[in-house]
């Protein structure tokens, strides 16, 4: 009984250490922040504004090669590879996107990364593999995090996180995302809300 209690009070304190160093990174580098924040027991609900990004998609491959080939393709669009010829400004997060099966992540993943609020047309991508995506207002179930991790420990947050959700009825979209604010381990892991018109 101990131990298991040592264990919720250190992963409650590195949320909150996670959280914590999120917040101070977005302050400094002017990166997406939410409209509203409910504080949960272990998580937060936070609502994001509309935003716009540059996506691709990446099969067959575990996370985190996924990432580094996707995160390649957008850095090729910011720089140069759009129907403008120039340099589209892009921001910190870089978001990864996937579904788990049977506590597994299945190997279809999406890549993102948002494109500074400034750029108000981004240009068409020349890539056929890459596309401009633009996200409404929506609310997310966040869990912060400032650790170093490697695929399976990935698996195991997103499969964690998902069990509480449930445990505690909540309704959410079934689709994982993870957005890293550095390489250092700094990341949230979200599932989106699913509101219902009617309460």
């Amino acid at each position: 009984m101990l131990r298991l209690f040592l264990t919720v009070s250190l992963l409650f304190w590195q949320q909150l250490a996670g959280q914590d160093e999120v917040e101070n990174f977005c302050y400094e580098n002017d990166c997406i922040e939410p409209a509203e924040v409910i504080v949960d027991k272990n998580y937060e609900e936070k609502k994001f504004l509309h935003f716009q990004a540059v996506a691709t998609v990446v099969t067959g491959m575990d996370m985190n090669r996924a990432i580094e080939t996707g995160l390649e393709r957008l850095f090729n669009y910011s720089h140069f590879s759009n129907a403008a010829g120039t340099i589209v400004p892009i921001s910190a997060p870089w978001t990864v996107s996937g579904s788990m099966e049977n506590g597994t992540m299945e190997q279809t993943f999406v890549i993102s990364v948002l494109i500074v609020a400034e750029v108000i047309s981004p240009p068409e991508p020349t890539d056929q593999t890459v596309q401009l995506w633009s996200g409404s207002s929506d609310w997310y179930y966040v869990r912060a995090f400032d650790q170093k991790l490697d695929g399976q420990q990935y698996e195991k947050l997103v499969t964690e996180f998902l069990k509480d959700l449930e445990q505690d009825n909540q309704n959410f979209g079934p689709r994982f995302h993870i957005s890293f604010y550095n390489t250092h381990g700094l990341m949230h892991i979200a599932f989106r809300k699913i509101v219902h018109p009617l309460g």
